[in-house]
């Protein structure tokens, strides 16, 4: 079985980052930050501490607002200590699980796409919602349960989407391995012909 589904519905443990435990990594806080026009989420811009302190806060279900003496200090500490700051980047990254989203085989058609300019969270929300998931729970489920479960549903509605498996993309990996190293200990003993003009 796909070990991309296996972890998605793996509850995630708590999870703690600068000091915060976050609730699970949902379409909610990525449409909440997105309205922030945070760069942890659209990456306009380089990431600051500011902007890691205002996603923990976020995603710990805390008042947004002007940082205290304890995040002050946070941000001075990132900035003095940019290795520190970038472990912290890479935790936070670990924690939205991306890599648990299903992993999709490139189509040459699509049936049924959002052609309407909606946006794609409301989409899967809206998805789910259609399927009978409470608002809420759609809005909350962590997000690479939502992004399977729509998918589901949009399979078993007639969407034309396939999904690759890690077994499938391993075996791809081995390929391209296997590819690439006879290639490197076979080289072809004649160069290719020249010419003038353009092949036909």
């Amino acid at each position: 079985m796909d070990k991309r589904f296996l972890n998605a519905y793996v509850d995630p443990a708590p999870f703690r980052i600068l000091g915060r435990t976050l609730y699970p990594w949902c379409l909610k806080y990525r449409v909440r930050l997105e309205a922030f026009q945070s760069p942890l989420v659209d990456s306009h811009r380089a990431i600051t501490p500011a902007d890691l302190i205002l996603a923990v806060q976020l995603c710990a279900e805390e008042p947004i607002g002007k940082f205290g003496i304890r995040d002050t200090w946070r941000v001075l500490q990132l900035e003095r200590y940019p290795e520190e700051f970038q472990r912290q980047l890479n935790l936070f990254s670990s924690y939205i699980l991306v890599g648990h989203w299903p992993k999709f085989w490139e189509q040459t058609k699509t049936k049924g796409g959002n052609g309407k300019n909606i946006p794609w969270p409301l989409a899967i929300v809206a998805g789910l919602i259609a399927n009978g998931i409470p608002e809420q729970r759609a809005w909350e489920m962590p997000e690479c349960q939502a992004i399977w479960l729509n998918t589901a549903f949009g399979v078993r509605n007639g969407a034309d989407v396939s999904i690759m498996s890690t077994e499938e993309e391993a075996f791809m990996a081995d390929e391209e391995a296997r590819e690439a190293y006879f290639s490197a200990s076979n080289p072809a003993k004649e160069s290719p012909p020249t010419t003038d003009g353009p092949i036909t």
